[in-house]
């Protein structure tokens, strides 16, 4: 799991964008992604997760109108979305094939 010391919402750096892609890719790598429709809240867990990211996607929309050039506030929410995202499908565990490592 990637690991700062969180300061100023400016101090979101391009390594933070990238450990989040890092980690997107290793859950990923542990299951089948859906290739269908999927329907949200399949197990309380990945319900909960859904929820967060529903709260990112708002809070990527809403900083887009006051971030300031050069940010990595948005490309970081929107990679925190994806591993959520990522995350609920993989919690999802029995209703989805899982592969090993």
């Amino acid at each position: 799991a990637p690991r700062w010391n969180p300061g100023r919402i400016e101090d979101v750096t391009p390594e933070m964008v990238a450990a989040l892609e890092a980690w997107i890719d290793d859950v990923t790598d542990r299951f089948d992604q859906p290739t269908e429709f999927v329907v949200p809240g399949e197990t309380e867990v990945a319900a909960r997760l859904d929820v967060a990211r529903t709260v990112i996607r708002r809070a990527e929309r809403r900083s887009m109108v006051v971030v300031i050039e050069g940010s990595q506030v948005v490309p970081y929410l929107n990679r925190l979305s994806d591993l959520v995202w990522t995350l609920a499908r993989w919690t999802e565990g029995t209703s989805r094939e899982t592969r090993t490592v």
